[in-house]
């Protein structure tokens, strides 16, 4: 008895430390950015002034946060779908058993381990007008007439950044899909050999089941990184031309650090933690139930 009471009482004392730290530093700092939604602050005044949902309806009312809220939207659907792709799509190929594959793996992963401002600076580089590498070699192949500003023109703005960010995250995917691979039985490929499956055949009936645990981390992962996308769109952009790259990310950093509108600025933190639940709780709610099912 004395034993497991102090079996207990180690494991409660193990876990106060990360139990503290997590309401300290998450759930107080959520706490606060909810009340100060609901004042007018300028980040400096000793006191805050109460206004209601004066805040949400001013950002709601402001054609900028539609944009940004369109621009999360691209982002969700672009990251959700095709790093997911391209890394399932290099997961498959190395998995054939080709010669180095582990050099090909690291060649595709080693992007991710760049942070979100060296990758900017790289790209920034790339996309330059007059000298960048896209550009030149558009001109060296005779398209002069198809050279574009890819970071100064609105309707291709965006896009241009994803493009760096494919480059970056592809690599996650990519090495959370050869693990799922190499998960499979083999005895279920050599099952579907057996009666006679195609390469198609055996993907869509063996193996894509069978990477849905790997496919569910991924796409969580990749919307939850959409919402809160700000690294690269601030350092490639700032959020222009003209607002046309705003995220709620970069916009909440401007309004709250650059106007001093600490109350707007917690509004669009409390709308962007919204939509980040959203997104994330059916992972969380598939992992319960995948813990559930071992534990029993």
């Amino acid at each position: 008895m004395k034993l497991a009471t102090e079996k207990r009482l180690t494991f409660s004392l193990f876990l106060l430390i990360p139990v503290l730290s997590f309401a300290i530093f998450v759930i107080y700092p959520v706490y606060q950015s909810i009340v100060l939604s609901f004042h007018k602050w300028d980040g400096i005044s000793p006191t805050a002034t109460y206004v209601g949902l004066q805040n949400y309806q001013k950002l709601f009312a402001n054609p900028r946060f539609w944009t940004a809220l369109s621009n999360n939207a691209k982002w969700l659907v672009f990251s959700l779908f095709i790093p997911t792709s391209v890394g399932l799509l290099l997961a498959l190929l190395i998995n054939q058993k080709i010669k180095g594959e582990s050099i090909y793996q690291t060649i595709f992963f080693i992007p991710y381990t760049i942070t979100p401002v060296a990758v900017a600076a790289v790209w920034r580089w790339l996309f330059e007008p007059r000298n960048g590498l896209f550009n030149r070699f558009l001109i060296e192949v005779g398209l002069r007439d198809h050279i574009k500003i890819w970071l100064g023109d609105p309707t291709i703005a965006t896009y241009s950044i994803m493009l760096s960010s494919l480059w970056w995250t592809t690599g996650f995917a990519l090495v959370m899909y050869i693990s799922g691979l190499r998960e499979i039985p083999v005895e279920l490929l050599e099952a579907a050999e057996i009666d006679g499956a195609g390469f198609f055949r055996k993907f869509r009936s063996v193996m894509l089941p069978q990477l849905l645990p790997s496919t569910i981390v991924v796409m969580a992962m990749s919307g939850i990184s959409a919402m809160r996308v700000f690294d690269l769109v601030y350092s490639l952009t700032r959020g222009g031309p003209g607002y046309s790259t705003e995220v709620l990310a970069t916009m909440m950093f401007d309004v709250s650090f650059n106007r001093f509108e600490m109350g707007l600025g917690s509004a669009l933190a409390v709308v962007l933690l919204v939509l980040s639940a959203v997104i994330i709780l059916p992972y969380i709610y598939h992992t319960s139930r995948s813990l559930e099912e071992i534990r029993y």
